[in-house]
This record gives structure tokens, C-alpha cells and sequence, in this order.
């Protein structure tokens, strides 16, 4: 055969691939997927802007892929500690990651699990000096990062702070460095049955691994190695064509280690986005080299990814979306060079780092409202474009001192916190007409649509969303996300309208307790029309028609209660509704509903404030449907 016929026969093997939702056929990340049950959230009843919308949103019928939890990782950095401090923990907890990765960043290429080993050189090069002409570089201290040392977070404490909050998953970041600068006959050799030793002190806890931390760059540990000290003829440079040569040497060592214990084990391998351009010379063939060598071993790949962090809120807002061009560069990068395609993964970004940005550091923007919103633009452009895995950097980062609480957690906290329970299990596209309204959407298998709108300009817009391809119930709850007036970059975070509690930037004491408002869409039109206030986030939960096939009444939720209430039920055809409250002796106190409504699920807001305490009852007549259950008012 040819070689047109090869070509041929790759790019259709890519394209049936990539075919199912936009993703590989081959997605470790969707192994454990789960459909989704939408929870309404306790809302109450608010009223649509009466002006006409200034901006419409479109939901449309594309599906553009089903949703890996493990989008909403996180990262803890070794150089922190024993993350024991209970505040952190508490914290974390809240914010439920469904990953932690570890070691993190650059330690994780001098970083051993069980102790140092005896094969460490003592210094070490820094490639960031490198003189290319001369061929050199100064030299640092080394001594490796021991995981069995105190104060590091060691390797057991990284398993405990899973443990503790409840995170089930991570990922872990193997040595790749020590392939390059161990100092024994055969470094590649045993730095892999090292990581096949990780493999098996895991214990199953762990699926998800990733070869060295951006080998590439002159910053890491093994970027550059002395030669002289070297015993297996290596170059003095990493090369893509190296790494990937290296790399099934780690996966065959790890894979035969999770045989051994009946563990399931995921790796991924290194890319880069853009490295034909980059100044960085190794870059510049890195990909080739991995996908030659590498072949069909991977189980996914890597790319990491630090967005903007200009004074320019505009600019910093819009670089998340770089998400979407770093993923058609790769889909096109594998057709190119025939490589196999594989899910791609951001085991570390950042949002608003300000490092060495001394505007972004006076205007403390990493900290503040804005970088929430980015994180959320982040993180929706991560699922809209089927990434596998998200790992942000950096789990310490969301917290800070302020006030008597030393982990307050900061803007960006209350954000992501509340992201996850507006997401389904399947992405839809959508559209907006208006360059400063992004707009993201998702299904439920139990028939809800969650949206997530952003408004990134200044100017407060009525949006109203085209729903016609959905189907929908009626109601929708809109939870709004606003920033401090005080300053630009505030770092305070109201949620409708809840501000900070004392010694936190937002509404920590009511985090989870904060109502949605209410509204009741139009039976006629369908209509869903809200208020996004400028430099916003909607979070918006819209009912679905669900295939009902018996009338039921449901308990008031809250009960018992102080003062409000919520009345469900659902109706499996059109139906005249009417809701009866009776007191103890069974005496009529009020109507609470008495109107036509359509088939579908249902809420009434009951207010209580004119009542006394005390035990009463509510019943439902529908056509021949009636029942009848008690609620207990408390003061």
C-alpha cells in the first residue's frame, strides 16, 4: 500500500475518532461517566425586566460532547506543606474538587515519593542560563525533594488531604527529570521502576498520571544535563524524540505495576501548542518527536496553559478563549503528522497569575472579582471544547488571610464553588448577538438545561434566550454573580445581592443557603428574559419537559420552616390546579394556586409571615387527582 493510502487511512481513522461528540472513541476521562439528575435549586419568585432584551442568546440542537467531571481539578504545590491546617481543609472540602494534582509544578521533576536516592547529583543546571554558543549554563545546588521530609507536603499527607475532603480522585506527576540527571548506569530504567513503585504504594487510590512536568522547558530539572556524569550516552538537551523514547519505558514499568495490583492506570505524555514559533528551540519539534516515538502509549495528552494578566479587565476576560484555537491546533496537529489522536488534558493553568506584572500586583487583580469571572470563562471553554481534565493551579491560591480567618477564601472560590451544579452531562452550543454576552449550555438526562451566561463589557443587558430547540418546563432560576462597586478589581462577590460575610470577601456563612430567583416562563412564548448586569455571571437552571406519567404531590421543602416554602408537584396532562391550606381542625386558610397550567413539574412559593405556628395542611385537586399532606410552621 502506498503511501497516499496511509494518509488516507490515518486522517479516517482521526475522523471516526473524533466523530462521538467531538471526542476520541478511546476516552479514559468518560469511563466512569454518569448521566445527570438536575436539583432545582430553593428559589423565590422574582419578576422579568419589563424593557425588551438588548441581547438574544440561541440554544441550539448540536450536542457538542458529553462532560468529564474531571474538568474541575485542582493542584496542590509541594513547597506548601502539610496542608493539615484545618481551616484548608474545611475549605476544600466546600469547594469539592474532583481532583487534586501533586506534586506539582517544576518540584515534581525532583520530587521522590520515598526518599531521595543515592544516584542525585549535587548541582544541577539552570537551562534559563543557557548560552547557546558556548554551550553552557551555571549551575544550582541539588539535593532532590524528599517526600518523606516534614516541611514538604510528603507523600502521605498528599493522600491524607485527599482523604479528609473527600476528593476520591488525582493525579499525579511522576519524576520524569531523574531519567535525565540520575547519575547510575541505567537512569531511565530506574527512574521508571521508581514510578512503578509510586504505582503500587498508591494502592488503587489514584487512576489518572502524567510523565514530568513541561520537560521541555529550561526551567525543569533535566532540561539540561551534564554529560559527563551521565552513563547511558544521552544528550546534553532534551529533545520531543528523547521524551517520547522515554516514555514507554515509564508506561511499561507503571503498567506492569498496576497489573500486579489490580489498579487501573491512565498516563498521559507532554505537548506543547505552537511550537513551530516558539523561542524556545526544543519546542520546535517537541510534538513531532513525541508522536513518532510514542506512538499508540499514551492515554492522553498534556498541555499547560497561563492566560493573560494585562490591566486590560477586556483582554484578561477574553484569553480563556484561546482554549478553543489551542484545541483545533492540536486536532490539526495529529492529521498532520499522523499521529494518534487522544484526549487532551490542562493538568495546570493559571487565571490572572500576576507574576512579575507589577499593574496586575497594585491592582491585586488575582484576587479579585475579575479573576472569577475568567475562571468561569475558563472552565466553560474547557468543557465546550471536550478537554478530558482540568488541574488549576494553584489549590492555595484561592485562599488568603484576612481579618482573625487565615484561609479566606477569595473571589474566584465563590465562582467555581457553585459552577459544577449548573453543568449537565452533555454540552449544546449556543449563540449570542452580542460580542460581550459568551453563553454556554448543557443538557440533563433529566431533561434540564443549565446555562451559564458572562457579561464582559459595562453596560447592564437584558438577555433573552431562544429556547426553541430544548424544550421546556416552567420555570427558570438564575443565580447572579456580581463584583464590589468600590473599586474595579474589588475583591468582594455578592450573589444575588448576598455580600460578604464578616472577615470573608463574599457570602461564605450562606454559601450553599442563598435562594435562586424565580422566574415563570411564558406558556406562549416560551420566554426566558433576565437582567445580566455588566461584568457578570449568570449561573441559570431552566426546567425541562420530563415524560410524566402520574400526578404527585410533593412535600414542602423547606420543612419545617419559618416563614417561606416551596409546594411541588407535577402533572402528567394539562390540568386545572387548585392548592387549598388548611389549619389543624381542618378550617380553609387560604387558596394558594387556582389557575390552569400545563403538563410538567411545578412549584409554589407559599409566604407564612401572617400566620402564626403551628401544624397545617395543603391539598391538590387536578381533574380527578387529589391528596392531601401536612407542613409545620415554626417562629
Amino acid at each position: 500500500m502506498n503511501r497516499i493510502s496511509y494518509i488516507i487511512l490515518g486522517i479516517a481513522s482521526f475522523l471516526i475518532n473524533f466523530t462521538l461528540y467531538g471526542q476520541s472513541t478511546e476516552n479514559c476521562f468518560l469511563d466512569d461517566f454518569e448521566s445527570k439528575v438536575a436539583e432545582i435549586p430553593r428559589a423565590v419568585n422574582a419578576e422579568k425586566p419589563a424593557d425588551s432584551a438588548s441581547v438574544i442568546v440561541t440554544i441550539n440542537e448540536d450536542t457538542l460532547g458529553k462532560i468529564s467531571k474531571y474538568v474541575f481539578g485542582n493542584a496542590i504545590a509541594a513547597w506548601f506543606g502539610s496542608h493539615e491546617d484545618p481551616e484548608l481543609i474545611e475549605n476544600t472540602a466546600l469547594f469539592a474538587p474532583t481532583l487534586i494534582r501533586f506534586p506539582g509544578g517544576s518540584w515534581s521533576n525532583g520530587y521522590f515519593f520515598n526518599g531521595v536516592p543515592s544516584d542525585v547529583p549535587d548541582s544541577i543546571y539552570d537551562g534559563q542560563t543557557y548560552n547557546s554558543t558556548a554551550g553552557t549554563a551555571d549551575k544550582l545546588e541539588f539535593s532532590g525533594h524528599d517526600g518523606t521530609e516534614d516541611w514538604v507536603t510528603t507523600t502521605d499527607q498528599y493522600y491524607a488531604l485527599r482523604e479528609s475532603t473527600d476528593v476520591n480522585e488525582g493525579l499525579i506527576t511522576i519524576n520524569y527529570g531523574y531519567a535525565r540527571y540520575g547519575t547510575s548506569d541505567d537512569p531511565v530504567a530506574k527512574a521508571a521502576h521508581l514510578a512503578a513503585d509510586w504505582v503500587r504504594y498508591d494502592a488503587r487510590r489514584t487512576k489518572f498520571w502524567e510523565i514530568g512536568n513541561e520537560n521541555g522547558g529550561p526551567w525543569e530539572y533535566g532540561w539540561m544535563i551534564d554529560t559527563a556524569l551521565n552513563k547511558d550516552g544521552q544528550p546534553q538537551i532534551i529533545t520531543g524524540e528523547l521524551y517520547g523514547q522515554h516514555f514507554k519505558v515509564f508506561v511499561d514499568s507503571m503498567r506492569n505495576a498496576a497489573a500486579q495490583i489490580g489498579a487501573t492506570t491512565y498516563i498521559g505524555a507532554q505537548l506543547v501548542i505552537y511550537g513551530e514559533s516558539s523561542w524556545n528551540f526544543v519546542d520546535r519539534d517537541w510534538n513531532e518527536g513525541v508522536f513518532n516515538e510514542v506512538g499508540d502509549y499514551a492515554d492522553y495528552y498534556v498541555i499547560h496553559c497561563y492566560f493573560d494578566n494585562s490591566a486590560d479587565i477586556r483582554s484578561v476576560l477574553m484569553s480563556p478563549r484561546d482554549l478553543t484555537d489551542f484545541m483545533d491546533f492540536l486536532k490539526q496537529d495529529f492529521i498532520d503528522k499522523e499521529a494518534y489522536p487522544k484526549p487532551i488534558t490542562v493538568t495546570e493553568y493559571n487565571v490572572t497569575p500576576c507574576w512579575g506584572n507589577v499593574a496586575c500586583e497594585e491592582r491585586e487583580m488575582s484576587t479579585s472579582y475579575i479573576n472569577g469571572i475568567e475562571a468561569v470563562v475558563c472552565m466553560c471553554e474547557m468543557i465546550k471544547n471536550n478537554y478530558g481534565l482540568g488541574a488549576r493551579w494553584l489549590l492555595e491560591e484561592l485562599f488568603e488571610a484576612y481579618g482573625s480567618n487565615s484561609n479566606s477564601p477569595h473571589a474566584e472560590f465563590y465562582y467555581l464553588a457553585y459552577l459544577p451544579n449548573f453543568y449537565g452531562d452533555h454540552a449544546i452550543s449556543t449563540t449570542s448577538s452580542d460580542s460581550d454576552i459568551f453563553s454556554y449550555a448543557s443538557k440533563y438526562s433529566s431533561g434540564e438545561t443549565a446555562m451559564i451566561i458572562i457579561n464582559i463589557g459595562t453596560d447592564d443587558e437584558v438577555i433573552k434566550i431562544g429556547s426553541d430547540s430544548i424544550g421546556v418546563g416552567g420555570k427558570y432560576y438564575i443565580y447572579s454573580f456580581t463584583g464590589g462597586t468600590e473599586a474595579d478589581y474589588s475583591k468582594d462577590v455578592y450573589i444575588n445581592g448576598e455580600g460578604p460575610s464578616t472577615n470573608h470577601w463574599g457570602p461564605y456563612d450562606q454559601l450553599f443557603n442563598i435562594r435562586a430567583n424565580s422566574y415563570t416562563i411564558d406558556t406562549i412564548d416560551n420566554e426566558i428574559k433576565f437582567t445580566s448586569p455588566g461584568r457578570s455571571v449568570q449561573m441559570i437552571m431552566i426546567e425541562g419537559v420530563r415524560n410524566i406519567d402520574s400526578y404527585n404531590l410533593y412535600q414542602n421543602d423547606p420543612n419545617p420552616f419559618s416563614t417561606i416554602t416551596n409546594i411541588g408537584y407535577q402533572l402528567p396532562v394539562s390540568s386545572f390546579v387548585t392548592l387549598k391550606l388548611f389549619d389543624i381542625l381542618g378550617r380553609e386558610v387560604e387558596t394558594l394556586f387556582n389557575e390552569h397550567q400545563n403538563a410538567g413539574v411545578h412549584s409554589v412559593t407559599f409566604d407564612a409571615s401572617h400566620l402564626t405556628s403551628g401544624i397545617y395542611f395543603y391539598r391538590i385537586e387536578a381533574r380527578t387527582y387529589h391528596d392531601t399532606k401536612k407542613l409545620l410552621l415554626l417562629k
